[in-house]
């Protein structure tokens, strides 16, 4: 049994400003309890769940602290997650050490172990998307909100990372306080807080932390970064600040931009069968970059992509349209109808088309766009080139080809109830499959 949380020794400004940033997070969701998460994801025990994930640095332990007193006034859970990379002789030691100073300050803590063979090159890429992948996969089963402790400082070094590449105004916008990860609100409350700050925070709850060594080893870039602004720093030029500052304002022209494009456009349209329509008559007289940013939200929808292809592939992919090719881009396939004036954004599965299996009663993520729940227990695959059911027949082949569905152990074929809300009761087969984009357009990523 976990003891009563220890709560901070001074006063409670850092709570009450925490409750804000979070707060305001779930309100990007459409979300103002986050007992509605569960409600929201098929949470049957009508409680909300928050989800940290921990390191053991400052940072993630003043949010851990900070969102464990949250949890606890609000009568919700709130668990903390520590990933154990296994790139260092002492991680096990450490994850535990971590793990019982939580548990002493009342936060439920779990570790969890990456079982994988470090790669010898790429480790933080590697070591990146093995603890998504953990973190992600615990909140769905959990039905839960995932809470990140990326801070100030952290913000500046992304937008300068991002400024050096030549990103245009969205990525300078920088990470979002609230974003969708597949099927998983993920929140950054900390974002405008700075990282002394929340080593205070520690102090105030009277909790050590640990110091992670590869925060200085300057063989990754983010640890160059970071030493090039903290250079900045001492000769008197607030380098970061201004980058922070940046990162707001292309935030913020990118909204209005976008608000606009929705007043006075006719958008592309999603459909629950995973694909989309878009009226190239509608967008012709945009400027390219104006193009990408509306028809590049409907790739990322459709192909399940995390990051847009370049403005001149984007630029490529316009002129072949207008000349009446057909075209691929960003994991999707680009059809054209109606003379030309209408095209079909579908999947395009290249030339080998996922498989995964699939557990039951578990949710699992296809091909990054699709949320399928099964009774039983099986494989996932596309259909390609199999006999659709009858109730799929009318569909275009290039839709129907790219859908989901679920060879049994027992060798039977289950072909899911296509839904555009994962909250919808599954058919007489038991089986769903949800598109995530059209989840995700129930409920905003951002609002506005």
């Amino acid at each position: 049994m976990l003891p009563p949380i220890v709560t901070a020794k001074s006063d409670s400004k850092p709570t009450a400003r925490f409750t804000a940033s979070l707060e305001a997070g779930l309100a990007c969701f459409d979300l103002y309890d986050v007992a509605q998460v569960a409600g929201r994801h098929g949470g049957t025990n009508g409680r909300g769940h928050l989800l940290t994930a921990l390191s053991g640095g400052p940072d993630s332990s003043a949010l851990a602290l900070l969102a464990e007193q949250y949890a606890r006034q609000r009568n919700i859970c709130h668990q903390a997650v520590i990933v154990d990379h296994g790139l260092r002789h002492d991680s096990t030691i450490e994850a535990s050490r971590v793990a019982a100073r939580m548990h002493d300050f009342g936060v439920d803590t779990v570790i969890r172990r990456v079982d994988a063979t470090p790669p010898t090159g790429g480790i933080q890429n590697w070591a990146r998307d093995h603890r998504y992948a953990i973190l992600t996969s615990l909140a769905r089963k959990k039905n839960a909100a995932l809470l990140l402790a990326h801070h100030k400082a952290d913000q500046a070094e992304t937008v300068f990372m991002r400024l050096s590449r030549g990103s245009g105004l969205g990525g300078l916008g920088g990470m979002q306080v609230a974003r969708y990860l597949s099927d998983i609100p993920v929140l950054r409350p900390l974002l405008e807080w700075g990282p002394q700050e929340l080593v205070a925070v520690c102090r105030d709850f009277g909790c050590a932390f640990e110091r992670d060594p590869s925060n200085y080893d300057d063989r990754f870039e983010r640890v160059k970064v970071r030493q090039t602004l903290a250079a900045l720093d001492e000769n008197g030029q607030d380098f970061a600040a201004g980058l922070v500052r940046l990162s707001r304002a292309a935030r913020l022209i990118c909204q209005e931009v976008d608000d606009a494009l929705r007043d006075q456009l006719e958008l592309p349209k999603l459909f629950a069968e995973g694909y989309a329509t878009v009226s190239l008559m509608a967008l012709r007289r945009l400027p390219d970059v104006l193009w990408r940013r509306v028809v590049g939200e409907t790739v990322l929808a459709v192909g399940g992509g995390d990051y847009l292809p370049s403005q001149a592939a984007f630029s490529r992919l316009r002129s072949r349209l207008e000349t009446g090719a057909l075209a691929t881009l960003g994991g999707c396939r680009f059809t054209l109808t109606d003379g030309g004036r209408l095209c079909w954004i579908t999947d395009e599965p290249g030339r080998t088309p996922p498989r995964a299996e699939i557990s039951a009663s578990v949710p699992l993520i296809f091909a990054g766009v699709w949320r399928l729940v099964s009774p039983v227990a099986g494989h996932v695959r596309m259909l390609g080139d199999t006999a659709p059911p009858p109730q799929w027949s009318i569909l275009p082949y290039v839709v129907r080809q790219s859908l989901p569905i679920i060879e049994t152990l027992d060798g039977r074929v289950l072909y899911p109830h296509l839904t555009i809300e994962s909250r919808i009761d599954p058919d007489a087969s038991g089986v769903n499959a949800t598109f995530l984009a059209l989840d995700r357009t129930v409920l905003p990523v951002e609002k506005r």
